[in-house]
């Protein structure tokens, strides 16, 4: 399925702390067409650009650090008259037509960040975890909650390719089921080590993307999914260790995930290939269409790797993915 947008420039306003602000229209709209088989999707109508990534669902999220600078901007517009952000906290202003300048509150916590269409029947809501700075780890701990200790740039051959943590999402019992994609909750990628909330939580929302394209592709090739499973996420540095993991696996980047369908609730990967067993294969056959997604330019920001994962007596196969920069493939039966 192919969806069409259509780029129109029209006016614009911006709705903040009861300020409006407005400017001529410029340019008419195309006529706009409506999205057939929506029920499939999650797509909004419009995308909106996010810093450096452009995003096309109803719900979204980013982390950023107190006071930090975020642009909204509208893309593929559907609507001639101006689009709206609306926020309760922070500030925000007007740069260009149908974009804003955003900065987070000083606090860490949850905010929300509205982009709504003027006759408001298209909406993003785009959840902003604030994070808790990095600097407050002490002792390898935020809290009580174990963290660990992130290598050195000295101990990292390519530093482009790691992010060390700026900060840390708080993760209670308040926010942990809020949807930070429109088929991923906030709980779904808390390090697995056991813990009493408050825990701490390190994502790039880059994986948000690739997971929820991967989802979708799934879905285009025939295979259902109503449940995707994230067997393992974040990672504190803390927690790979206990596992005997390598030192600097992608996972305690917050940029991994481990992943299978499990569309009968019984925590192992499905028969995706059809051959009536439960085997390496199903992980390969969801690979298979990852790969093909890899072929694509419109991937190419999401390049990352692809682990292969065949079943042990503990759990099921799976597949690994992250947002690396680069290439890497592997198998491990």
């Amino acid at each position: 399925m192919q969806f069409i947008h259509y780029i129109s420039i029209a006016i614009f306003t911006l709705i903040f702390s009861n300020h409006v602000f407005a400017a001529a229209p410029t340019k008419a709209a195309h006529q706009v067409v409506n999205i057939k088989n929506k029920a499939n999707f999650e797509d909004a109508e419009f995308s909106l650009k996010i810093n450096d990534i452009v995003m096309p669902y109803s719900v979204f999220s980013v982390f950023v650090m107190p006071q930090e600078q975020v642009e909204f901007e509208v893309l593929f517009a559907q609507s001639r008259n101006a689009y709206t952000l609306i926020n309760t906290q922070g500030n925000s202003k007007l740069t260009d037509t149908n974009r804003w300048q955003w900065q987070a509150p000083n606090e860490p916590g949850l905010t929300t960040v509205i982009i709504e269409s003027p006759d408001k029947k298209q909406r993003m809501k785009i959840n902003v975890f604030v994070k808790v700075p990095a600097s407050n780890v002490e002792g390898g701990k935020l809290k009580y909650y174990h963290i660990g200790h992130y290598p050195k740039p000295s101990q990292i051959k390519d530093t482009s390719h790691y992010i060390v943590p700026d900060g840390f999402v708080k993760v209670t019992p308040k926010n942990e089921n809020v949807k930070i994609s429109p088929h991923f909750s906030l709980k779904e990628f808390v390090s697995k080590q056991r813990s009493k909330h408050p825990k701490y939580l390190f994502l790039q929302n880059k994986l948000l993307l690739k997971l929820e394209k991967i989802r979708k592709e799934l879905i285009l090739e025939g295979i259902p999914v109503s449940n995707m499973v994230v067997m393992s996420g974040y990672r504190t540095p803390y927690y790979n260790k206990s596992i005997g993991n390598v030192k600097l696996s992608r996972h305690v980047f917050g940029d991994a995930a481990d992943i299978f369908i499990d569309n009968d609730g019984n925590y192992r990967m499905d028969d995706i290939n059809n051959d009536g067993k439960h085997s390496i294969g199903d992980a390969k056959a969801v690979a298979d269409i990852v790969e093909s997604l890899a072929r694509r330019e419109s991937f190419k920001g999401l390049l990352g790797g692809l682990g292969i994962y065949g079943p042990k007596s503990h759990r099921g196969a799976f597949i690994h993915v992250d947002t690396r920069g680069f290439k890497a493939r592997w198998v491990s039966k």
